[in-house]
């Protein structure tokens, strides 16, 4: 198994595993601080997804300079007239989602998905966690949809580029251990 795909893998069972730990807890406080802890390491684990599906492609000459430039989050730049890949340039997760759902569907991406509004509602959630700037009123019911959201499109998204499902999300939000 390929070594990122592992440690997602590690990171989204860890994320299950807090989640359970929130839904535990009666403390307020400490439902907040592992529902947000469960948000993060699920993003890290579609992060480090995404990481390896980019990495699975990237010699492919399927994609053009402006394709890989999403791909490598970097910025396309000009020498002497003829364009290259320059410096770091960071795209939104949600934006290299729908990217790679649009390249391996050949179709606009769907924002109809049922998945779709829990995700981006996710996306808000995390951002909230990692750039606050005013407090966190998350619950487990909220990490609970934001988890279930990227499951659905991590799956989705195996679907689409691989053609198989992603073998995590057969067990769903279940923890295989507990904290």
């Amino acid at each position: 198994m390929d070594p990122i795909v592992k440690d997602a893998n590690r990171r989204f069972e860890f994320s299950k595993a807090l989640l359970a730990r929130a839904q535990a807890v009666s403390d307020t406080d400490l439902e907040k601080s592992f529902s947000e802890m469960a948000v993060v390491a699920a993003f890290s684990c579609l992060e480090g997804m995404l990481t390896h599906i980019f990495e699975h492609f990237f010699e492919s000459k399927n994609f053009d300079l402006f394709e890989k430039s999403i791909m490598q989050e970097r910025s396309v730049k000009l020498v002497r007239g003829q364009p290259y890949l320059g410096d770091q340039r960071f795209q939104s997760i949600d934006d290299r989602l729908q990217f790679l759902f649009w390249k391996f569907s050949g179709e606009e991406f769907d924002r109809g998905k049922t998945w779709w509004p829990n995700f981006a509602n996710a996306v808000t959630i995390r951002n909230g966690i990692m750039h606050p700037k005013k407090k966190a009123d998350i619950t487990a019911k909220d990490a609970e949809r934001a988890i279930s959201a990227i499951v659905a499109a991590l799956d989705e998204l195996m679907v689409t580029v691989f053609g198989s499902k992603w073998p995590k999300a057969n067990k769903g939000i279940l923890p295989t251990y507990a904290i």
